[in-house]
């Protein structure tokens, strides 16, 4: 088994000017998508679905409704060495889990570094801890 790594990368100004600001384009968000779809064959993004919010809502996006059944088959083949250990009343569980890295991943999160060496988080879906704390945040999706 492979371990991968999901980014959508760093971006570095050029050595000779100042990055202004990072405006990505629409043809930057088409090649998000389609990494994103790549993404979520991976047999351990079950784990998307059962995040819920909106990882579970870009879930959906990449692979549709018709899925949502296949996730109460139970864990992935990949939950070793990618998922969630619990150990309960001595009993071991695991669960499919995202690493950190693979929910920036999901909302599109690219990393900016000024020529100052400060570094702006930017992405296309808020990540889930800036969800949790905006006002848009009514409890669902």
């Amino acid at each position: 088994m492979e371990l991968l790594t999901y980014s959508l990368g760093h971006i570095f100004p050029p050595k000779d000017h100042k990055l202004a600001h990072c405006r990505p384009v629409y043809a930057d968000y088409v090649m998000y998508e389609q990494h994103r779809h790549e993404f979520m064959n991976q047999p351990h993004t079950r784990a998307a679905l059962l995040h819920g919010r909106l990882i579970w809502w870009l879930a959906l996006c990449s692979l549709g409704f018709n899925v949502l059944p296949s996730i109460l088959n139970g864990i992935s083949s990949e939950v070793v060495p990618f998922g969630l250990m619990l150990d309960i009343n001595s009993q071991t569980y695991f669960d499919d889990e995202l690493s950190e890295e693979e929910v920036d991943f999901m909302c599109g999160t690219y990393y900016v570094h000024n020529n100052d060496g400060n570094v702006e988080i930017i992405s296309w879906w808020p990540r889930p801890q800036v969800w949790a704390t905006s006002g848009l945040n009514v409890g669902f999706c």
